[in-house]
């Protein structure tokens, strides 16, 4: 089942989402993260998951829930919030970690429903999860009429590429997060 994460959910979903969160944040190269344990920012990933006003909080996460745990996760926003929840998490960053110079990469333009981040566990990789959760994003984006979608994928994730592609998104333009390039890839909704 697919749904939204809710604040809710139980302790164990909580924490398999700010697993999954990790996974997806710790190769990206965000200086302050990168000098913490993975325990650290787990845990600092499951307080983020209850606040709002942030990328990462229950608001923005599609869930797939599997087998009693959450296996994949989509994180979902509008780019016109984008800059907030940067400005939000960069204080945040500073607050929890005492860290004095945060910079963010701009990741979408404020006209689009962005898939920030799409995640699944290991285990259940290569089952059609991804697709799933794309689908789902892509549903959000209908329900709420919006224009465009967007995503970015890492110019070496060829598999993912053409997923993208086959989904019916097309390369817009490149953007350098956090030192590498990534495609923008764009997806018009009628």
């Amino acid at each position: 089942m697919i749904r939204h994460a809710k604040k809710n959910d139980p302790e164990l979903y909580v924490k398999d989402i700010s697993e999954l969160t990790y996974e997806i944040l710790k190769d990206l190269g965000i200086n302050v993260l990168d000098q913490q344990s993975k325990a650290k920012i787990v845990e600092f990933l499951k307080e983020l998951f209850y606040k709002e006003g942030n990328r990462f909080s229950y608001h923005n996460i599609l869930v797939k829930e599997m087998d009693g745990r959450i296996v994949g996760i989509a994180i979902i926003y509008h780019g016109k919030d984008a800059a907030d929840y940067d400005k939000n998490f960069v204080s945040f960053l500073q607050e929890k970690f005492d860290a004095t110079h945060v910079i963010l990469s701009k990741e979408t333009e404020t006209d689009e429903f962005y898939l920030d981040s799409l995640a699944v566990s290991a285990n259940y990789r290569n089952k059609g999860i991804g697709g799933q959760l794309l689908k789902a994003f892509e549903e959000k984006g209908y329900a709420m009429e919006y224009s465009k979608l967007s995503l970015n994928v890492d110019r070496d994730n060829e598999k993912a590429y053409h997923l993208y592609l086959k989904n019916g998104y097309e390369y817009e333009s490149t953007f350098d997060l956090y030192g590498h390039p990534y495609l923008h890839m764009v997806k018009k909704l009628s």
